[in-house]
């Protein structure tokens, strides 16, 4: 099958369009969809690419078998971190492995989680009247963390949190190459970045290792219904179970995701609220209204926060922590009316869907009020996909969303945000969406009486 090859921006030579993406990957993305249309023809290096900016082609790609995920999860520093896990795996080996996770996220144990999710929250917050200047994104970091590792782990990772912030910073560092000749040689020689990065996996691998034995080797660990427990015990339809390389290989991956990208929501929420005073105070207000005084927010206070939850949806919208979903066509095929060879890589962008102004007014405007039940309905399906799509939509979204909010409602009730000031927020879209050089907030504690009066 031949057919029309989409427009898109002019190339090089040997490298394509590699430079300018990796010089502003978002700048990059976007303005070569809004000039050259929904599908638009890229090249990185040798490989072809297509950025697709259309809902109806994103959901094309999504619900069809003929696309699996993106080469660049197949890359060797890639594998060596996630393995074969949920996040990489293809055809019945994902499949096999989703229904022997999916238990871990059932809406039973959402619940229960919802009290570790309060008391991180509590812990974190209850240090910052003394010094109410801290960086967000290392403090969500740190929850986040032991929000996962309580709730996913039963685990308490206080020893070893400091070691797993060096593990991402170290992956962040090594992933910032992508897209020159170093990126080539880290994959494929030992270089210092690759025995750097080799490094940093085997000390994750040791966290992930050390819990599986406690889980195991020791009469008296709770064994409570925590992942690891479910996973050890899991069988699929044959009465077979994980091995150990595939339990680790599913650990990694969830260890990461289940944290990381919470961590960033959260951030990047906190940073929009204390960006706008007047939509800060809009959400404590419905706080004010909805809890007692001196009251914390529980799960069950979570269908009363409206307001609360088209922050948080509206923070994903703007910031999505996977700032695009990558896949590859397995066989040759067609989308909006183009050619799409075979092993062509497809990207599809929540960074540019998501602030397309044909979709959202104002797209680049905070405004959480949009989100009403009447614009929701209105809306393209994958006009909005914080979490990706598909079979494949992330199976932690439940879990992030519910985090999110407890965490969001607990903080901005007893703390009034706003931005240090002469600092430069950049995102910086390395594996995720991180800020480059964190985000300083000044928190300032409510004088509860007074705003009550």
């Amino acid at each position: 099958m031949k057919g029309l090859r989409p427009p898109g921006p002019k190339r090089h030579l040997f490298t394509g369009n590699t430079r300018e993406f990796y010089k502003d990957q978002l700048g990059f993305l976007t303005e070569s969809a809004r000039k050259y249309g929904d599908v638009v023809s890229l090249r990185f290096l040798h490989v072809p690419v297509y950025l697709l900016s259309n809902p109806v082609h994103i959901e094309q790609v999504f619900g069809s078998q003929n696309f699996i995920k993106s080469k660049s999860l197949r890359l060797p520093l890639q594998r060596r971190i996630f393995g074969n896990g949920l996040l990489s795996s293809n055809g019945e080996q994902w499949l096999r492995e989703r229904r022997l996770t999916q238990p871990a996220f059932h809406r039973d144990h959402l619940n229960a989680y919802g009290e570790s999710m309060i008391a991180g929250t509590e812990k974190m917050i209850a240090d910052w009247e003394a010094d109410g200047i801290r960086d967000v994104y290392d403090e969500m970091r740190a929850l986040a963390l032991e929000i996962s590792a309580k709730c996913l782990f039963n685990a308490d990772m206080s020893r070893v949190g400091a070691t797993v912030r060096e593990i991402s910073d170290t992956v962040t560092k090594v992933f910032a190459a992508q897209g020159g000749l170093l990126w080539i040689l880290d994959n494929f020689l030992p270089t210092p970045n690759n025995i750097r990065f080799r490094k940093a996996i085997k000390q994750l691998d040791k966290i992930i290792y050390d819990l599986v034995s406690r889980q195991t080797d020791h009469d008296n660990y709770d064994k409570s219904e925590n992942l690891i427990a479910m996973l050890l015990s899991a069988q699929d339809e044959h009465g077979a179970r994980m091995n150990r390389q595939q339990l680790r290989d599913e650990l990694a991956t969830l260890f990461f995701s289940s944290h990381e990208a919470v961590a960033l929501a959260l951030t990047w929420t906190c940073y929009l609220l204390a960006r706008h005073p007047d939509k800060q105070e809009t959400l404590f207000a419905e706080l004010r209204g909805r809890l007692l005084e001196g009251t914390t927010p529980t799960v069950a206070d979570l269908r009363g926060l409206p307001y609360t939850r088209m922050v948080i949806k509206e923070a994903l919208r703007l910031y999505p922590p996977n700032r695009s979903v990558g896949r590859e066509a397995l066989n040759d095929c067609e989308i909006g009316g183009y050619y799409v060879p075979a092993g062509t890589q497809v990207i599809m962008s929540q960074w540019v869907v998501q602030r397309d102004p044909r979709h959202f007014e104002s797209p680049e405007e905070f405004r959480p009020e949009r989100w009403t039940p009447e614009f929701t309905k209105q809306l393209p399906k994958y006009a909005y996909f914080p979490f990706g799509g598909g079979p494949r939509v992330c199976i932690g979204q439940d879990f992030a969303l519910m985090e999110a909010m407890l965490v969001v409602a607990t903080v901005l009730r007893k703390f009034r945000l706003a931005l240090v000031t002469d600092q430069v927020i950049e995102p910086q879209p390395v594996v995720l969406l991180r800020p480059r050089n964190g985000i300083k907030i000044q928190a300032t504690a409510r004088d509860y009486k007074s705003e009550n009066r």
